[in-house]
């Protein structure tokens, strides 16, 4: 898994306010990536409704992203299952490489 990567656990996305995003884009971290349970038929999030909360934070999250004229792509959200846990390094790195090819956040350094 690419070094440049650090991982913050939490319970559920659901749990993930848009503010903390928002100031650490504000900050200058180049890119933020959600990784949570899959919806669907084969529903997976063990607390209840967090997948669909964390979706509509994260519609906020995409107007906040408009407001401070960042990259959209800097900002996204996965959906893996339980047994996908052996393709998570290949999502984060992927990921890495699109955060390098958009460019450092432009509010780094302030």
């Amino acid at each position: 898994m690419n070094p440049l990567v650090r991982f913050i656990p939490v319970r559920c996305l659901g749990s993930v306010n848009t503010v903390f995003i928002a100031d650490a884009l504000s900050k200058g971290i180049d890119g933020i990536l959600l990784i949570g349970c899959k919806l669907g038929k084969d529903y997976q999030c063990h607390f209840i409704r967090g997948r669909e909360l964390a979706n509509r934070r994260m519609e906020n999250v995409q107007e906040t992203l408009q407001r401070l004229m960042p990259e959209r792509e800097r900002v996204k959200v996965f959906e893996v299952s339980i047994t996908d846990w052996d393709k998570i390094a290949e999502i984060v790195n992927k990921f890495v490489e699109e955060i390098k090819a958009i460019g450092p956040n432009p509010y780094k350094g302030f």
